[in-house]
């Protein structure tokens, strides 16, 4: 999954896997039934040679991935790039049988990932801090993760970048600060193809998919791909259920060997039940009662949040020369969502104190909505040029970005003193009735239009064969209207890296870079801008004689102005001055023969305050939610002949130490580590079943939650099993 492999670096066992899997990958982002440009070195430079329509790499057992595009916009060797990289390619997500993002991101060090039950309230963390969300290489803005689709069926490949992207990306508030989630989307191919799945199994759970590829015209010029899925489930949780649908339709243009466009579509809806969280006492901590893990922790009746977002992405690539490529990407993206809510909070419990309560045990709930909506339009032209300066090598990238955001949310909050408010926490089956949220409790609203300008250069330059230097510069501006405020920011950001080959097997690295991104109103106050530094460095290895590839990293990564839940208000944010994460991290992949990959990781996070401006927060706190050791380990092992050829087993083991709920440090949960195991057996030459057992050894713990800025956890999953029957023609 994590190879760090050189084109230039493999033996001959896998030379056909590799040959496909770079003929896979496309000019643009995704663009995977089109061969890279091969590059050879001329008199004049570099040339690039024509792109050519390949097939799928779905069949493929390697989880070898040798160069990305998510942190360059280049098609660049994960070798040569001077920033801790990591792809999940389609092997993985297929033999690990995986159904969300959150669970493919435990394959990558570093990362804490949100469940699912947290779709509106929180986000992926990279070395400890806030991540963005792209698809294909462009911004997706939302609350929360509300753009993560639920789905990978879709999905090729997961491009993960550590650290401030903010010289070539940006949109909405600005470019990531903290790190880059990429989601790489699947490509109409020229071999029609048609695949349909049907998922069940534990928690009701029924899950049937498709993937349609048909090329339209006889010179395969026109290709179109749809790809949907259909999922019901209900939850170890009692009373929450689960309901999701989404269609990707793709249409492919190619218009000659140095033209392409590539039109995608998006639609995707959800419908569930808001989960906020068990209280810190009575599950971690000590308290005169003792909540059920598994019990639902508000009003049953709660009416279902539901998710909607529509998308539609063009990008048009053409080669002007040998030397000169260019390409366009534009899109337009709506989120909208209606969140309804029932929960407690410790200012309700205090506010309220005693006075009514008929047990400890007994907890007020209020009830609440938040309906918002997102309108984003986004254009990002790229130009690259290849040339030789005397003796130095250059890939130049030239690009631009205009992004244009309107976003809307409105806050109520609604209790009747009249009424029931009291829920027995302890009791499992103690319920209330959710109270109607009116107009008149509505208590916050905004109206936001943010404005993205960005000019960025780039330069990759190999000054010998083995030393490769990366410089790049972009400025930014980001103007924000809302309500009662006016904002207009602007940062010049720069980023510096090399790499250098000490062998034929070890390259070393070191980079630095900056990460600047506005920051909303917090309903009122006007904020300063969110910056970041990083500085990482490390080693990238290849002994391919074993079949052993992967990196080391060590870095320090400093935010400033940053945004944190204001410990003296339920719903507010304050900017509490400076976090600091600095951490080493290990990833590998270990495929001594065909039929056996091992990958795995290992992180270690210091992530803390490191200044403040409010007097509750504690310097030397630990931010909520990183462990400080993290790491997972998965065991592939396939049966190449014999009565057993075909089956594939596979285990993995996922851990982490314990983490604080929030700042401050006051209530902690236990680290705990959880076993998962997949088989998978072809019944015919067109059927392949797929079993899936996840907390093999059900393993019950509990995890930080976040919502509405509470110390509140939910427990892990306990044992569950799935199983997949996937036919393809």
């Amino acid at each position: 999954m994590i190879s760090l492999l050189k084109k230039k670096r493999f033996n001959a066992l896998k030379l056909s896997n590799v040959i496909l899997m770079t003929l896979s990958s496309g000019m643009a982002y995704a663009d995977e039934q089109q061969a890279p440009p091969t590059e050879h070195k001329t008199s004049d430079g570099i040339v690039l040679d024509t792109l050519q329509i390949e097939s799928s790499t779905e069949d493929l057992k390697s989880y070898n991935i040798f160069d990305a595009k998510s942190a360059t916009k280049t098609d660049t060797p994960l070798m040569e790039i001077p920033q801790s990289i990591q792809v999940i390619p389609t092997a993985v997500l297929r033999d690990q049988n995986i159904q969300t993002l959150s669970g493919a991101i435990e394959n990558v060090s570093s990362i804490v990932a949100p469940k699912t039950t947290e779709l509106l309230t929180s986000e992926f963390l990279v070395r400890g801090f806030k991540s963005q969300f792209y698809t294909d290489g462009l911004p997706t803005y939302g609350q929360g993760n509300a753009a993560d689709p639920l789905s990978l069926i879709n999905v090729e490949r997961i491009e993960v970048v550590k650290g401030p992207t903010s010289t070539l990306f940006g949109g909405g508030l600005g470019a990531p600060v903290g790190g880059l989630i990429n989601v790489v989307s699947k490509q109409p191919e020229a071999d029609a193809h048609y695949t349909v799945s049907f998922r069940g199994g534990s928690f009701t759970t029924l899950n049937p998919s498709f993937d349609f590829n048909q090329p339209l015209t006889e010179d395969k010029s026109i290709l179109f791909r749809l790809t949907g899925e259909y999922e019901y489930s209900e939850s170890y949780i009692d009373a929450l259920q689960n309901e999701n649908y989404s269609l990707f339709p793709t249409l492919a243009f190619n218009f000659s060997p140095d033209t392409h466009l590539i039109i995608r579509g998006q639609y995707s809806h959800v419908k569930f039940l808001e989960y906020s969280g068990l209280r810190a006492e009575g599950t971690i901590a000590d308290a005169p009662y003792t909540i059920p893990a598994y019990r639902y922790s508000g009003a049953t009746d709660t009416p279902k949040s539901t998710v909607e977002n529509k998308m539609i992405t063009l990008e048009l690539t053409h080669r002007f020369s040998q030397h000169i490529e260019g390409s366009i990407q534009t899109r337009y993206y709506e989120n909208s969502y209606k969140e309804y809510s029932s929960f407690t909070h410790e200012l309700i419990i205090d506010g309220i104190g005693g006075f009514g309560q008929p047990s400890a045990s007994h907890l007020p709930f209020y009830s609440g909505t938040l309906p918002a909506s997102v309108k984003e339009f986004v254009i990002n032209p790229n130009l690259i040029l290849d040339f030789d300066t005397g003796f130095i090598t250059h890939k130049v990238l030239f690009g631009a970005e205009y992004d244009t955001t309107k976003s809307t949310a409105r806050l109520g909050v609604f209790y009747d003193e009249q009424s029931d408010i009291w829920l027995d926490v302890a009791d499992r089956y103690d319920d209330i009735t959710y109270l109607d949220i009116k107009d008149g409790n509505i208590m916050q609203a905004q109206d936001d239009h943010y404005e993205t300008i960005g000019v960025y250069i780039q330069d990759q330059m190999d000054i010998t064969q083995d030393f490769h230097f990366l410089t790049s510069l972009r400025w930014t501006q980001v103007s924000i209207e809302e309500v009662g405020a006016e904002n207009t920011n602007a940062s010049v950001t720069p980023r510096v890296g090399a790499v250098f080959d000490f062998n034929d097997q070890v390259s070393i690295f070191a980079g630095y870079g900056e990460g600047f991104r506005a920051v909303t109103a917090l309903f009122g106050d006007i904020p300063k801008p969110e910056k970041s530094s990083q500085v990482e460095g490390g080693l990238k290895f290849d002994f391919y004689d074993v079949g052993l590839s992967g990196s080391i990293t060590g870095y320090q990564l400093i935010r400033k102005n940053v945004v944190v839940p204001n410990p003296n208000g339920a719903f507010s944010s304050i900017q509490a001055g400076e976090q600091k994460s600095y951490g080493a991290e290990f990833d590998f992949l270990w495929e001594p023969f065909e039929s056996l990959s091992i990958l795995g990781n290992y992180a270690y996070t210091a992530a803390k305050l490191t200044k403040h401006s409010d007097p509750a927060l504690l310097v030397g706190d630990r931010l909520p939610r990183v462990p400080e050791h993290s790491g997972r380990v998965s065991v592939r092992y396939r049966f190449i002949e014999g009565i057993l050829d075909g089956l594939g087993i596979g285990m993995g083991i996922t851990a982490m130490s314990n983490r604080h709920l929030s700042l401050p440090n006051e209530y902690t949960v236990d680290g705990f580590y959880r076993m998962d195991a997949q088989a998978s057996y072809p019944l015919t030459e067109n059927l392949n079943l797929t079993l899936n057992i996840q907390n093999l050894t059900n393993t019950k713990y509990y995890e930080p939650f976040l919502f509405l800025q509470d110390e509140v956890v939910s427990p892990g999953p306990p044992i569950s099993a799935f199983a997949t029957l996937t036919a393809k023609f």
